[in-house]
């Protein structure tokens, strides 16, 4: 039986062991695709990195130049760039001050044992501007690991899967809607790896809500 086994689960089944020995909710930080857990014992927080702190500053930063500009030199600026410039200014503070607070302050997903709940922030244009969804630890069905490339190749009815494996962390509702908490991506010879990141967070999601995982390791 262990002959036919899939090669990734025999490369990831004492790995995944491990993390299972430790405690899931030990406190600590999580690198993912474009985000960062962090978990701790009572909550876990998913939330862009701090790098997404540059385009809203840039924005803030250009919007005072233009209005600088617009109040320096009104006289001899065109009469048509005028109002071109302080359209421009009103839409980007605005925007560009909503991000930096979002960055600075915001969290895609928060899991609270306090509340029993799981938080998603239903982001627009990628700005973190919108409502949240609140998800009831009673209404988590599971916890989905799959690699969406390979799917992706089973669906296309291709042999190999894609070159990149991504690993995508997905949250199942008792409706059977899903929410995508996170990912990780990496080239495939190494997919093991990204597998175990992804699992060091379902695991801490699954211990603080009490739901069940399922993925490619069973």
């Amino acid at each position: 039986m262990a002959a036919n086994s899939d090669p990734l689960e025999l490369k990831t089944a004492g790995r995944s062991a491990d993390q299972k020995k430790t405690d899931p909710l030990e406190k600590r930080t999580i690198l993912l695709h474009r985000t960062i857990a962090t978990v701790s014992p009572t909550r876990i927080e998913i939330r862009p990195p701090r790098s997404t702190l540059i385009l809203p500053i840039v924005g803030i930063v250009s919007t005072i130049v233009l209005l600088a500009i617009l109040v320096l030199w009104t006289d001899s600026l065109p009469f048509w760039l005028l109002p071109v410039i302080l359209l421009v200014s009103v839409i980007i503070l605005p925007l560009s001050g909503v991000t930096l607070v979002y960055a600075v302050f915001g969290a895609n997903i928060i899991a609270d044992k306090v509340g029993q709940n799981v938080s998603v922030k239903q982001r627009y244009l990628g700005l973190g501007v919108g409502t949240t969804d609140l998800v009831p630890f009673w209404k988590i069905q599971e916890f989905l690991i799959e690699d969406v490339g390979r799917a992706d190749a089973g669906t296309e009815g291709m042999e190999v899967p894609h070159a990149i494996a991504q690993w995508d962390l997905v949250l199942v509702k008792t409706s059977g809607s899903r929410i995508r908490l996170a990912g990780y991506s990496l080239p495939r010879g190494n997919e093991e790896e990204g597998l175990s990141i992804v699992m060091g967070v379902a695991l801490a999601f699954s211990a603080l809500t009490h739901a069940p995982i399922r993925g490619p390791i069973q």
